[in-house]
């Protein structure tokens, strides 16, 4: 069952073993290069976000912090180590202070390494996992700043850093997205318990890749598309001309003006030169009395009209 944590206090500030609590709780220490995530991870798990103080900038830790969780047991964040720009005082007495803990910790459980998962370890990284593994404490190590990188860059460097430093166990975690907390405390409840965590049960910790719907959709779009182009196969042996739709272009319909049918009982006039070049005046009226084609009606009307009035005066009077 997962450890619910109900309350986080800090409980002291420890520079030399003097101030070492010495009370029975158990104790659980955060080891790691410095500015790496214990403080954040501290913050995350505990649901509080100021709970440990974090900055953007490595060294800032330079005291023993104890961290009191439900009144059960103790979460110690030990000074980072590797800061190159701490000075040979400072560092000598991180060292110091580091000892005297290891050495005065009578209710020490486990040891949880801390390391970036987006770098190799280091030469003190590599050093440190050899002296847990001799003092033969109860150990795990915790990835942590997973949200950095890709699904497979996160595979891919854990298995790396596993190999390097011969791991027996890790996890990956987040601060920012929460991962790996639950598993993170089941670990803790097991190091308190004084179990060992086999490195088969880290193998089945390990996150499975699942499917993207959208490459399963790739997928299938690609088989529909490879067998519609087999079924359309002799559609390519078209030439590109015919499956494309020609614009026909409207045939241009005889002038009238130039064209004239000559009829059967006149024989065609002749074509005069100089009396179309001078005078161009027959086509604007011939034009004209196309544009108007009820014009030829009126005058067979007016013709005929005009043959009876003249048979009525020829008629003799009576």
């Amino acid at each position: 069952m997962t450890i619910k944590i109900t309350s986080a206090t800090f409980s002291a500030c420890v520079v030399g073993k003097d101030g070492i609590p010495d009370d029975n709780l158990p104790v659980i220490a955060l080891v790691g290069r410095s500015n790496v995530g214990k403080s954040s991870l501290i913050n995350c798990i505990t649901g509080r976000r100021e709970l440990a103080r974090t900055s953007s900038l490595p060294g800032k830790t330079l005291t023993i912090n104890y961290y009191c969780i439900n009144e059960e047991f103790y979460l110690v964040d030990l000074p980072g180590y590797g800061y190159a720009k701490a000075s040979k005082v400072t560092r000598q007495r991180i060292q110091n202070m580091m000892n005297e803990f290891f050495a005065e910790s009578k209710n020490l459980k486990g040891v949880i390494q801390v390391l970036d998962i987006r770098h190799k370890p280091s030469p003190l990284d590599t050093q440190m996992q050899s002296w847990i593994r001799d003092q033969k404490l109860n150990s795990l190590a915790v990835l942590t700043k997973a949200d950095k990188l890709s699904h497979q860059q996160v595979v891919k460097m854990r298995a790396s850093i596993a190999k390097d430093l011969k791991l027996g166990f890790s996890m990956v975690f987040s601060a920012k997205t929460s991962t790996g907390k639950e598993d993170f405390l089941d670990a803790v409840e097991k190091v308190i318990a004084g179990l060992e965590i086999k490195s088969s049960e880290s193998k089945g910790r390990r996150p499975h890749p699942q499917p993207r719907q959208g490459a399963e959709r790739s997928q299938k779009a690609g088989e529909s598309g490879s067998r519609s182009g087999r079924e359309r196969q002799p559609d390519r042996e078209r030439k590109p001309g015919r499956d494309r739709p020609v614009d026909k272009q409207p045939e241009k319909q005889p002038d009238k003006q130039s064209e004239k049918i000559p009829s059967p009982d006149k024989p065609a006039p002749k074509p005069d030169n100089q009396s179309s070049q001078s005078s161009p005046r027959p086509e604007k009226t011939e034009q004209s009395t196309e544009q108007r084609p009820g014009q030829s009606r009126r005058r067979r009307w007016k013709n005929r009209k005009n043959r009876g009035e003249g048979d009525k005066k020829k008629q003799p009077e009576t």
